[in-house]
């Protein structure tokens, strides 16, 4: 009876472990996904991801024009395959139709890779404080 009883311990012992260390794990790589390096990228760049196997869009917040690789999410679309026709395009409008809630914005943050445009120049701090 007791060797039952430390194997079931054991065994528990053994099966928490595992979850925690699956959720460790899962917990780590979202919040790799979540903090990867953005980029800048040229419409030409974005117009080549245009393909239900490699799929890009464009979205404007006033100047801000973001990238989205949306390639994961595509087959999940609630809409569809429409979502194919903004591939590779600024997608803005459609992307504000009156079909998507708002919560759509914050959905689409998960597949943020970039912007459309030129970096900033960087500013040379030790030449700006000898002028």
């Amino acid at each position: 009876m007791v060797l039952f009883m430390v194997l079931g311990a054991v065994v528990a012992f053994i099966v928490v472990f595992y979850m925690f260390f699956q959720s460790t794990i899962q917990q780590q790589k979202h919040t790799h996904d979540m903090i990867r390096e953005k980029q800048y990228y040229s419409m030409n760049e974005v117009r080549k991801h245009s393909t239900d196997g490699d799929l890009w869009i464009v979205v404007r917040y006033g100047s801000e024009a973001r990238v989205y690789d949306i390639t994961e999410y595509a087959d999940m679309h609630p809409g569809g395959d429409v979502i194919f026709n903004s591939g590779g395009s600024d997608a803005t409008e459609k992307f504000n139709g009156p079909q998507h809630p708002p919560t759509v914005h914050d959905l689409i943050d998960e597949y943020w890779i970039g912007w459309v445009g030129q970096p900033p120049e960087s500013v040379d701090l030790t030449r700006a404080k000898e002028e």
